[in-house]
């Protein structure tokens, strides 16, 4: 075989690999979540997300159409910046902003989606109404908030866990002062800063 063959052969094999390795269209999610996306897999929410349209944001947005943990939903399609998936037979697109959410899409997929739902028999009644209906309110463990409203924005609350204030924004395009504060005291929501 000449050199140019060889080269060409070369690099269809290498280009072949990647493909497999990174799944359809570039997503670079593992085998399994490719898996799931092609058979189209029924998933739970493990966190509550706002939909602006057919939008949501791994930036996280708290204002827009709810869209509660423990729903089912469908995957659709994925590529390497966003994942659709159907909802109350409507399709949604959840882009995942890796500078603001801190996450791949594989970290991205097992925080938003799950094949079991989340337990919520440990959370007060309270609780259980509030994250039910996207609702953070004053009394709240961290968990139950992340639950009703999803992660905060990991550039600006980076450990979550450890740190007592944190600041979400509330619509797309909006400013520094559209932002929502949370904050805690000894694990409870204490106060929100609007």
């Amino acid at each position: 075989m000449n050199y140019l063959v060889k080269q060409v052969v070369l690099g269809s094999v290498i280009g072949l690999m990647g493909m497999g390795l990174s799944g359809c269209g570039g997503a670079g999610v593992t085998p399994e979540h490719q898996k799931q996306v092609d058979q189209h897999a029924q998933m739970n929410t493990q966190v509550g997300m706002f939909a602006q349209g057919s939008g949501i944001n791994t930036l996280n947005y708290t204002l827009g159409f709810p869209i509660p943990v423990n729903s089912v939903v469908f995957y659709e399609d994925i590529n390497s910046k966003q994942l659709s998936f159907s909802y109350n037979d409507k399709r949604y697109y959840l882009r995942n902003n890796p500078r603001y959410s801190k996450t791949n899409m594989d970290q991205m997929m097992d925080r938003y989606f799950g094949t079991e739902k989340v337990d919520l028999s440990k959370f007060t009644e309270a609780e259980q109404t509030a994250i039910k209906s996207n609702k953070a309110e004053v009394g709240m463990s961290k968990e139950a908030v992340i639950l009703a409203i999803g992660y905060p924005p990991a550039h600006v609350t980076p450990d979550w866990k450890g740190m007592d204030d944190w600041k979400y924004w509330k619509f797309q395009r909006g400013y520094a002062q559209d932002t929502i504060i949370y904050h805690f005291k000894d694990n409870k929501l204490s106060s929100i800063e609007d």
